[in-house]
């Protein structure tokens, strides 16, 4: 080969290696940056749910303390009368008007009381600056429009509405019975709802928009928002929460999270700002570029020491392989066989031989294996300083085979390991005498292999553990059952110990057994998902690989159903209390109407319904009786002139002494009081 030829090859192998280098860094870079995007966009979805979890929260509770107001001042003895009788009386419009206001006027959020009642086309306002007014003559139309057709709008949900200059969000709740239909709307103060629905967020960063993107709170500041179709097109992917990129750029610093306010249709969306809410995030992103600097110095030193050293050690390996017998192959051909570790090959085909349960000639047994997945420094030196010892690759990681080491060099050996382990897992075998024996300690490793997430402090795993898991399964179906029943109950507690008895019983258990345990509990927790209408989870066998993640998996399981429960149950009980009502109204002027009686034809157990109902109004049934009764008897007393004994027996009540206790005890005074402080002049009516 003569000097030109030399120096072309020379230069192409130079030129070859700056190339790879080039690579090399654009490789490194990609994945560096990847990383790096990878890490915010799991930061962002953090944030995303821990986000709709607040939302949630605030939601929930700011709704609930509206429901629970609007419940109470709807089934309110006055107000009921005021929006169902057909025939109200003086006294009857007075008293309701002023149990509207006086909801009104003690609540800290509500602004105004609206109701409708069907039979006089009246409705009642609780406004001092108004009043009440037949539907075609009162003076806000919308307020008629939306009571005289609640159709329009979802049942105690917030809408918003404007009234003059005045803002409210506005809750409709209505009644269609047999006693008629009557409606209520409830205008909540803007400022406090919004106060309660921002919280303490800061609002240059969270609004709320409606459906079609328009600003609902705060509405009187603008943000730079993209645009709504591209809102749109994350809600469509991703209904309930979710984020949108201002834009396409590879660089991510900001998005929006967004979460749907349940019925409402709304959303809530927050501006997330990388330096604001994930300041980790940045500090990383700078360390990666400096780590990236730091490696571009240490890969130019690299180039630098392979131009000085290596490429011309290379170049002269190829000069002197031109002048030796090559046979028939290049030079290129020849350093690759001879750099080939003829070691490797061997070591290869003897742990080949030695899983089809042959010894290999030259080596002696009994054979102790050593799996390690990603060994350290330390165990690597201290396997191989065994005699004979030698590595090769396996499913499992490297495969340490320890020849001529008999059960006690091996239990010798075993707190070296532990120490060497560096966190593990390591997985040994017993001593091996026989190919049988051979073919079952593979086995055994693989086994081990697929437990080891079941222990996860323990760094070593001896062969010898599976035989505590080689008896008869610790899984209990009476087990999953109880805890079946407690989330039925709504029982979280008692459902998350019933599956720490479950873990523990199994925690011994072969892997197919154990996995069968899992996945029979996987098959009740998606039964009670259908059940209360819950969407599908990921199946919980995905889940098995770590304990930690296998926990957290069955635990927001629990959480779910139990939350869904406590929701059905909720519901029971608000229509529970609905029907109670109406039987009080149908049988108050039977004697013998009770708790009781009302429990038998409702076919329920007296205990449960008294239970139920008294959860709901914060009184007994026998006690709504009672108010139901008084107050029928005020109105006798008002509108004739009956005996107070007849006015007591078409009350309800045959003992006119205990009549004279209880109205005494309800109103402060007596029949005979009560009646002669009546307005002077009043005209009788017989009352129906």
């Amino acid at each position: 080969m003569d000097n030109s030829t030399a120096r072309i090859q020379r230069r192409l192998i130079q030129v070859g290696g700056v190339m790879l280098l080039l690579l090399a860094f654009l490789a490194i870079f990609a994945i560096l940056f990847f990383q790096f995007r990878a890490a915010t966009l799991q930061s962002i979805t953090a944030a995303s749910d821990s986000f709709g979890d607040y939302v949630d929260s605030v939601m929930d509770r700011t709704n609930t303390n509206i429901h629970t107001s609007a419940m109470q001042m709807f089934y309110t003895s006055s107000i009921r009368t005021l929006r169902t009788s057909d025939d109200l009386t003086w006294s009857e419009r007075t008293i309701g008007h002023r149990d509207l206001g006086n909801f009104a006027s003690s609540s800290n959020f509500i602004d105004h009381v609206m109701v409708y009642n069907q039979d006089l086309d009246t409705v009642f306002t609780s406004e001092s600056s108004y009043g009440s007014a037949r539907s075609g003559d009162f003076h806000d139309q919308q307020v008629v429009e939306i009571l005289l057709h609640p159709e329009h709008h979802p049942y105690l949900v917030p809408f918003k509405r404007q009234d003059g200059g005045a803002t409210f969000y506005s809750f409709l709740f209505y009644e269609d019975n047999s006693s008629g239909f009557s409606s209520m709307l409830l205008d909540i103060n803007a400022s406090w709802y919004e106060d309660q629905l921002l919280g303490t967020l800061s609002r240059d960063r969270h609004i709320i928009v409606d459906q079609a993107g328009e600003p609902i709170i705060p509405g009187d500041i603008a943000m730079d928002l993209p645009p709504w179709p591209v809102f749109e097109a994350a809600f469509a992917a991703s209904p309930g929460s979710g984020y949108v990129l201002p834009d396409r750029s590879p660089f991510l610093s900001s998005c929006w999270v967004y979460h749907q306010l349940g019925r409402a249709g709304w959303y809530y969306l927050e501006a997330f700002q990388l330096e604001v809410t994930a300041p980790g995030l940045v500090r990383v992103q700078r360390a990666v570029f400096v780590m990236f600097a730091l490696l571009c110095v240490v890969l130019l030193l690299l180039f630098a020491y392979l131009l000085v050293y290596i490429i011309p050690t290379f170049l002269h390996i190829s000069r002197a392989l031109t002048t030796v017998e090559l046979e028939g192959k290049d030079s290129a051909e020849k350093f690759d066989e001879l750099l080939s570790s003829h070691r490797a090959y061997a070591t290869s085909r003897k742990l080949q031989e030695l899983q089809a349960g042959s010894f290999p000639s030259d080596t002696q047994p009994p054979i102790v294996m050593v799996c390690a997945p990603e060994p350290s420094k330390k165990l690597s030196d201290l396997l191989l300083a065994h005699p004979d010892a030698m590595v090769a690759d396996h499913e499992l990681g490297p495969a340490f085979v320890l020849p001529a080491c008999t059960n006690k060099g091996r239990n010798n050996l075993l707190p070296a390991i532990r120490e060497a382990a560096a966190g593990g897992p390591v997985y040994v075998s017993l001593p091996c005498y026989s190919g049988q024996q051979l073919v079952e300690a593979f086995s055994a490793l693989e086994e081990l292999a697929r437990l080891a997430f079941v222990y996860p402090t323990q760094s070593v795993f001896c062969q010898e553990l599976l035989a505590e898991c080689n008896q008869t399964s610790g899984f209990s179906a009476e087990t999953v059952a109880a805890m079946e029943a407690a989330l039925k109950k709504g029982q979280l507690q008692v459902a998350q110990a019933q599956w720490l008895l479950l873990l523990d019983q199994v925690g011994r258990d072969r892997y197919n057994d154990l996995s069968f345990a899992i996945h029979y509990l996987d098959k009740m927790l998606s039964g009670l998902q259908i059940k209360y209408g819950l969407e599908p989870t990921p199946p919980i066998d995905a889940s098995l690989g770590s304990l930690l993640e296998l926990q957290q998996a069955v635990d927001q399981r629990l959480r779910r159903i139990t939350d869904a429960v406590a929701a059905s149950q909720r519901q029971m009980a608000d229509s529970l209390c609905g029907a109670v009502w109406g039987r009080i109204y149908e049988l108050y002027h039977d004697a013998d109407c009770c708790s009781q009686m009302i429990a038998e034809q409702l076919d329920m157990s007296p205990s449960y319904l008294n239970r139920q109902f008294r959860s709901s109004t914060g009184m007994s049934i026998n006690d709504a009786i009672q108010h139901v009764r008084i107050d029928k008897a005020c109105k006798l007393l008002r509108q004739s002139d009956d005996p107070v004994e007849q006015v007591a027996k078409q009350a309800g009540y045959q003992n006119i002494k205990y009549f004279f206790v209880l109205f005494k005890k309800y109103t402060g005074k007596t029949p005979s009081q009560f009646r002669s402080e009546l307005p002077a002049g009043k005209e009788t009516q017989p009352v129906s």
